[in-house]
């Protein structure tokens, strides 16, 4: 949102507050607002129920979905390296997933286990964890065990469920990350970037061609793809979503928990102030140009196939705006336009604000100042070991190691609470958006992996 501010000349003040995937989608249905919504969209990991949907168009409206970011649910352990199959990653079924995390398998050394694994000499407990709190990997991950193997798995889908009393909680994906790294034998599910970035061992996943591979070797675009072109994204995006999912699509490369993220947005905008639809559909189609879909690939998702790229052009050509509405039009920093890019109605790579200035520079002095001490500090460890093998020298050492590791908290957590300066403070939150405009026109709206409330303000300014 930040960016969109930056770059248009306009002044356009945009906000969000961060809530869950479903109090966004009950916030763009609006029920205390007589089934209108209390933003100008929505947006969430999962589609909108059927009962929400319903509601939304038993009070005349029409909604669309619009699919923004694709992302993998993958399987994670700790497994001691010298443990694994001969393989070298540990492969099992769908089936024998929703086994194990049901604790119907319990040690790894269980015949199943190894029918799958040649080679591997595990014995351990297995220690299954999962997501305490509600989140929309339990409920993606939970819906693909029960479309997979239903007679295994009878826990039920959501996201929260009841389980084993011998399974481990933990919050988040940063926990979830945690315990697996800190406990051997364990096995979870967590969104695959997050755990990718922890360095976990991953469970190669059976999909449904046969092949067992990893989320780093699964081409999620095809997925996407697939799906366009099979209808299992319907064909017309005002139709009811809720059954909408693409786990266990075929292909040989396809990963078998691939999730959606989706915009909610009335097709009928007339209503709107023109510039707040404006700057409505300038933000979206942005999240869908390639550099919003390189910063979804920033944070842990894959871009969007071609196929899906030119649903939502057709999607977003269909909504019906109101009479006067401006259109936003894109400068990229690598090819200016003459006169053109100062319009009012520019979405300019060329147009910078100080806080975007202060922060592009910070982030490379930190990174240089880093770099600098790590590699002075790096050459104090080696001098002391070099010359010490007894206790005292390892001692300095380890002290020297934790005095590298200060130096490089103390400046990401400058460069963090500059960050939080400069753009006013909730950073890094998934959100739900709410957004306001020009000259006293304020309105809201909402987006995100998480969910966002929008909130933008236009005004007039001078050039």
């Amino acid at each position: 949102m930040d960016i969109i501010e930056e770059r248009t000349k306009a002044l356009i003040h945009m906000t969000y507050r961060a809530v869950g995937s479903s109090t966004g989608q009950k916030e763009f249905l609006g029920a205390s607002n007589g089934n209108n919504a209390l933003n100008h969209f929505g947006s969430g990991d999962i589609p909108m129920t059927n009962g929400r949907y319903t509601a939304v168009t038993s009070a005349g409206r029409t909604m669309v979905h619009v699919p923004f970011a694709l992302g993998a649910i993958g399987v994670f352990h700790s497994v001691p390296a010298a443990e694994l199959p001969t393989s070298g990653s540990i492969h099992v079924t769908g089936c024998v997933l929703a086994k194990i995390m049901s604790a119907q398998i319990t040690t790894w050394d269980h015949a199943e286990i190894l029918a799958l694994n040649p080679g591997m000499t595990a014995t351990g407990t297995i220690k299954v964890v999962h997501r305490v709190k509600g989140s929309s990997s339990t409920a993606g991950f939970t819906a693909y065990l029960l479309q997979k193997c239903p007679a295994s798995w009878t826990l039920g889908t959501g996201s929260t469920i009841t389980w084993p009393a011998s399974t481990f909680e933990a919050q988040g994906s940063g926990g979830m990350s945690s315990f697996i790294a800190s406990n051997a034998y364990a096995i979870g599910y967590i969104d695959a970037g997050h755990g990718h970035a922890a360095n976990l061992g991953e469970i190669a996943l059976e999909n449904k061609d046969g092949v067992y591979l990893t989320t780093t070797q699964a081409d999620l675009g095809a997925v996407g793809e697939y799906a366009v072109a099979n209808n299992v994204i319907p064909a017309d995006p005002t139709s009811d979503f809720s059954g909408v999912n693409l786990y266990d699509l075929p292909g040989p490369a396809a990963w078998p928990i691939t999730m959606i993220t989706y915009f909610y947005i009335n097709k009928d905008l007339t209503a709107m102030n023109p510039t707040t639809a404006a700057v409505l559909l300038a933000f979206v189609r942005f999240i869908l140009g390639a550099e919003g879909q390189a910063m979804a690939v920033d944070n842990l998702f894959s871009p969007l196939p071609d196929a899906i790229i030119t649903y939502n052009d057709n999607t977003l050509n269909s909504l019906m705006l109101p009479a006067g509405t401006p259109t936003y039009s894109t400068e990229l920093a690598s090819n200016t336009q003459i006169e053109v890019g100062a319009g009012p109605y520019v979405i300019s790579g060329k147009r910078r604000s100080y806080a975007e200035y202060y922060r592009t520079v910070t982030a490379a002095n930190v990174a240089a100042n880093a770099s600098e001490h790590i590699t002075t500090l790096s050459a104090q460890m080696a001098a002391v070991t070099a010359s010490d093998d007894d206790r005292d020298g390892d001692t300095r050492t380890i002290a020297l190691t934790g005095l590298a590791l200060g130096a490089i908290g103390m400046f990401f957590g400058i460069l963090s609470f500059t960050i939080v300066m400069t753009r006013g403070g909730n950073v890094g939150k998934p959100v739900q958006r709410e957004v306001s405009f020009p000259k006293s026109m304020t309105a809201t709206s909402s987006t995100a992996s998480g969910d966002v409330q929008l909130a933008i303000k236009t005004e007039t300014s001078a050039a």
